[in-house]
């Protein structure tokens, strides 16, 4: 007799929904990670004015906005 036959529980938890909430979770921290990043760099910037900061502000934004889309993309996959 199968565990999952007398403890519903478990057929709702399959490894498939643990994968994608493990790739949820991770892509929401890492757009978090994202938006840190774009504020150190925006402190940097206050602090250490140099010709590069712009290009680096750039960098920031593009990289809020890879995070965002993949977080978007695995939300609408899943």
């Amino acid at each position: 007799m199968p565990v999952e036959e007398n403890l519903p529980i478990f057929s709702s938890l399959t490894v498939v929904f643990g994968v994608k909430a493990f790739f949820v979770l991770f892509l929401i921290f890492y757009a978090i990670f994202a938006l840190i990043l774009f504020r150190q760099i925006q402190l940097m910037g206050k602090t250490l004015p140099t010709i590069i900061v712009p290009f680096l502000k750039f960098l920031g934004i593009f990289h809020i906005g890879v995070a965002l889309a993949l977080l978007f993309v695995v939300l609408g996959v899943f």
